[in-house]
Parts: structure tokens; sequence; C-alpha cells
């Protein structure tokens, strides 16, 4: 039924209630409207196997090129973005400056081996999958060819992982009707059972290396475990709005369960968890925010809906949990944003709080370009709290299902101001076959922006776990991950993307180095703590560019293990950076001022990046809107 409906294009998609039962029809919520999970057709995921968003087969093929998100160009397992091996850094584009010495996974040798296999049968499976493609479309009865194809790839996969992933193959066939021995049946083998095929294969041979699953959104985002690692081990909660889970089963380090219906259980509260938060342990999904605790609140009844009324109590319940980040995967189908949020955020619930907590929300996957205009409450402001995530796939292009903000506006008395269209407060992140937690112990692969808006969310977690005042500052939040988005369709603020992909790294930076006050280099001693005040000499951002210029000056920062320690003002509030300027200093700490941090050593590649122009800037048109929008916002 499923992919029957699809083929009728991803455009008609509606969002309905999932396993435990559908909504009840006509059913009236006590605040008006029905909301509902962000979930696809028929009670499950929007199927990441068929249709455009295939991951194996024509325009976002995932392991073999140009757009492939585990080979070629922008493959984390192979070439200039190699995560594990070598001399690169992991999961971003650019040849680090510090090298092997901060390689995530450097201690797990058999990584070094996985990669020459992947290296070897990605290309392999692209080719039978052409040659497959090729005797589909000619109507061709002789098959030889796939199975000697097909005979290759279980040899060198036993080969290199063992009798049991052979076996392991040999089921998957069975699962997806592959009968090498048939000819005949090969010739009706789809190009999506194919994928699914080869998708389930990779997750579950990944499996046997017994590291955490290295996933396409990771490069996408900018993401890596090196980030985690130096923004400091704090432990904020963050906050979910979704369906129960099974506690056992979850590899959330601490999920809670704070209030709500106990009765309404499905994986997809599971799976956008995991994206948030799951923990690396050498199991499965690694999260954004991978040493947060989740805090969960179920507002949906036994029908699988909620009313406006269960949200508000849910945000509000998140917000005494001390959860300053709240996701939510859910809203009335058809709408980027509804009136009915104003409401919520404007009610004497929530209002006094509206500059203490981010709300994440999920665009919805109907492939809607809001065109209408929503009345906010008469006496309020626009919120800037908030921020909307759409999704888009391994090439970087929106989603087909993914609603958009279009230039609908949030009307403030009646008026519609440019800062307040919904495009200011939208932004992308990957959401189709993201790899999830299943709710049974296992993993499995969803699509939706239901799975955008929680690595939206773990990366708010990460910038108020860095810096914890930020928890107190909530619009500075939501402004610092819009304005370090990468830009993507139209120059600046658009339509469709909004600000752009999420950039995690990005995000964890300053967002603009000429901006930066900074700090004369000082040597290490130890990481005893240095006590900054206004009177330490600072640099000018002209004076530290031609610094970093120098070639002896960096050479002497290197053997000096110097350090350099930052500042930036954002809204009304600020954060600092502690940025090694010498290899020497990885891994280690620097306590200023009485607060103790890793020294953020991502950060010194974007500096050279800027100190040559490339890098630390935005383009033209991305903040106009916002300017005042912060600063005038209390």
């Amino acid at each position: 039924m499923l992919r029957k409906w699809l083929l009728a294009g991803i455009a008609a998609i509606s969002m309905v209630a999932v396993e435990s039962g559908p909504a009840a029809a006509g059913k009236q919520q006590d605040q008006g409207g029905q909301i509902t999970q962000f979930y696809g057709v028929d009670g499950g995921p929007i199927d990441p196997f068929y249709g455009p968003i295939n991951p194996f087969y024509g325009g976002i093929y995932p392991f073999y090129g140009q757009i492939s998100p585990f080979w070629g160009d922008i493959a984390p397992f192979w070439g200039t973005i190699n995560p594990f091996y070598g001399t690169i850094q992991p999961f971003f584009g650019n040849i680090d400056p510090f090298w092997g010495t901060i390689n995530p996974f450097s201690a797990n040798q058999f990584l070094q081996q996985v990669f020459p296999y992947w290296n070897l049968v990605g290309p392999q499976w692209g080719a039978l999958n052409t040659t497959w493609n090729d005797l589909q479309a000619s109507g061709a009865n002789d098959y030889t060819a796939v199975q000697a194809g097909l005979n290759a790839f279980v040899a060198t996969t036993v080969l290199f992982w063992g009798d049991q992933a052979g076996q392991y193959v040999q089921r998957m066939y069975e699962k997806y009707g592959i009968d090498p021995s048939d000819q005949q049946s090969l010739a009706y083998i789809s190009p999506e059972q194919r994928s699914a095929f080869f998708m389930n294969l990779y997750d579950n041979l990944m499996n046997f290396s017994y590291i955490d699953h290295v996933d396409w959104w990771m490069g996408a985002v900018h993401w890596g475990p090196q980030l985690v690692q130096t923004q400091g081990p704090g432990t904020m909660p963050a906050g979910l709005l979704d369906a129960s889970i099974a506690r056992n089963y979850s590899d959330v380090k601490d999920l809670k369960f704070v209030g709500g219906y106990q009765g309404y259980v499905n994986d997809h509260g599971a799976a956008v968890a995991s994206l948030m938060a799951a923990m690396r342990d050498n199991i499965g999904v690694m999260g954004v925010a991978p040493n947060s605790s989740v805090r969960l609140y179920n507002p949906f009844d036994s029908s699988g809906t909620a009313g406006w009324k269960d949200v508000a109590n849910g945000i509000d319940r998140l917000y005494k949990q001390k959860a300053t980040v709240v996701n939510a995967s859910l809203g009335i189908p058809g709408w980027t944003l509804s009136s009915e949020w104003g409401t919520v955020l404007t009610s004497e619930t929530l209002s006094s709080k509206k500059h203490g907590f981010a709300l994440v929300k999920a665009a919805g996957n109907e492939a809607t370009v809001q065109t209408k205009d929503i009345s906010w409450p008469s006496g309020y402001s626009a919120p800037t709290n908030i921020i909307m995530a759409g999704s888009v796939g391994p090439t970087g292009q929106i989603s087909q299902f993914s609603n958009t903000p279009g230039e609908a506006c949030i009307l403030v008395n009646g008026i519609c101001q440019e800062q307040n269209k919904l495009k200011y407060r939208f932004i992308v992140a990957p959401g189709e076959l993201m790899l999830v937690e299943d709710n049974q112990g296992g993993t499995t692969r969803m699509t939706g922006t239901s799975f955008s808006a929680p690595l939206v969310t773990g990366t708010i977690a990460l910038l108020q776990t860095r810096w914890p005042w930020l928890q107190q500052y909530a619009d500075e939040s939501v402004q610092i991950v819009l304005q370090s988005a990468t830009d993507l369709g139209d120059p600046g603020v658009d339509p469709v993307y909004g600000w752009g992909m999420l950039n995690v790294e990005a995000a964890q930076s300053p967002l603009n180095f000429d901006n930066m006050i900074v700090f004369q280099p000082m040597k290490y001693n130890n990481g005893k703590d240095v006590k900054l005040d206004k009177n330490h000499p600072n640099w000018t951002a002209a004076q530290f560019k031609a610094a970093l210029k120098n070639p002896v000056t960096l050479l002497t920062w290197e053997l000096g293990q110097m350090y350099v320690v930052g500042y930036e003002n954002v809204g009304l509030t600020y954060r600092d950076f502690n940025i090694p300027l010498s290899s020497q200093l990885i891994g280690k700490t620097q306590s200023v001022n009485g607060a103790k941090h890793p020294f953020q050593s991502y950060i010194y590649e974007r500096l050279l990046d800027w100190a040559q122009h490339t890098a630390g800037r935005h383009k033209k048109g991305k903040r106009s809107a916002h300017r005042q929008t912060v600063a005038a916002r209390r």
C-alpha cells in the first residue's frame, strides 16, 4: 500500500498516527486541531527505499559516485574526507593541521581494514547494479553476468568478514527475494529491493566492527566524535515531546520519562532520541550530543494524537526538568508553522519562559510550501526562540517531502515585518535514510523531517553544554545555530532552505572572527588557571590575521606550546574560546578565569582559513533582517 501510494508522488504524503492505532476520524482536541507525529502514510515512517529517496539507485546513490555519502567526493569512508584513516580530519573535508593526533577511532586497528573493504565492494556493487539495470531495461533473459557479480560480491564479503557474514548475506537474500541460482527471478528484483538489501547489509556488517556506526549525515553537518570531546563532559538535559520509549532498549545515557501518557509507545520517540543523544559506546547509533541526558514527555494519547494543552503542559514540564531545548516532531498537517503555536507559546503557562527555552520543531512531511501568514496573539512580539527544521538528502537538495517556509509571515498586530517571515526561523538538516534506534535493541533507517530536527536540538545541547550560561539565553542559542548555517539555495536567507544547512562545527566556532576579541597568545602552563581582564594585552582582528599568515610565527607557536583565548559577543551574552596554536596541546585542557575546558582544536583550521578570507564570514544578506531581533527582543 505504501509503495503504491508513493508512486503518486511524495508531495501528497500525509501525517497520521503510527503503530498503536490511527487517529480517530474527526476527533476534536481541547484547543482545536489534530496534532500528530510526523510519520508517513499507513502508520509507518516514510519508506526510505522507494521513489525519489532511493538510497542506492539514481540521484542519491550513497556508496558510489559524486554525491555518495559513503563513497566518492563526499564519502566519509574514503578519499578526501576519510574519517578514520591517515592524516585526514574526521568527518570534515579539509586536512587537519594536527592530523593523526585527534583521530577519534585510531585505537581500533580493525577500522584500518574496514575502509579498503568498502573501497573494493563499493564500486563492485555499483558495477553489478549498472549491469542489472541494463539487462532489465533491455528485457534480456540471460542474467549470467548478474549471477557472477553476486557470487563475486559474496566471496569478497566472506573473505573479509568471515562465514558469519556469508550466512547473513543469505538471510538478506531471502528477505529481499534475491535468488542467485534462479536467473528468471533476478529479472524481477527491483532497484528498490537491491537498495534495501545493500543498505541493510552495510548496517549489519558494520555491527561486526564493534564501533558506533558512521552515517552520512555526520559529514554533511560537519560533526564528529572529537568535536564532542572538545566541548567538555557536561550532561545538560534536552527535552523531547514524543512517544514513549522502551527504556531498556535505549542507548541514551540518561533517559527519563517525566510525564504525559505512558501507554502510547512506538519507534518514533526512540529514533529521535538516538539522533539527539545516543552514546558513543561502540554500539549502533551516535547522537549529536552523546553526553546529554534526555527528558521525555509524551503528549499522545492512545489514539496517537495530542491536544494543544498537552503540548503546552509538556513543554512546561520539560522546562521544569531543566531542559532548555525542546524537540517537537509534531504539528498540524499542511503547515510548516500553524497559528496554534502562537496560542501555546503565549499561554499563561509558557509566556514568561519564552527566553528560557529553545523550541526545535520539525517542519512536516507534506511537501507544503506555506503561503498563509499566521497571526500572533495580540500584545505579543513574534517568537525568537523557535527553529523549524526541514529535510535535505545526501545531495544537499531539499527533500521532496519536506515542508518549507515560503514567504509566509508571522503577523504582529496584523503587520508583517521582514524579520518575522518564517524563513528567518528555518534551517535544514539531513532527514533521509537516517540510521536510528528501532526501540527493540537494534537499528533501522527512517526518513522525514522528524529526523532532521533532533540534529538541530543536539547542536543546541552541545552549545549549552560548552557555554552553560546560554541555557538562560534561548534566543541567542537559536541565532548561533541559524547564523552559522551553510548557505544553500539562493544567496542569503531564502524561502526554501531558510538559513541553509546545519553546520555543527561552525555553530561551536566564532560566528565572525572579525568581531572576536583576541588576547595575545600565551604559553601553556599545565592548564593552571589564567586570569584575564580588560587590561590584558589584546590584538585587533587585523593584527591576529597578520600573525596567522606568518609561517615563522606559526612555527614559534607550535614549538612554544602557545594558545589563544578569544571572546565573542552574541546578543545579550558572549562566548569564550580556548584555541590551541600548537599540536602539543591537543587533548589537553586550560582553565581561564576558573572555568576549565578542553582546547577547541577544530577552530585552528578555521582561523587559518579566515586569515585567507575563506571562512569566518557569511554571505551577503545572511544577517540583515536579524541584526536587531535579539538585541531588541526584551
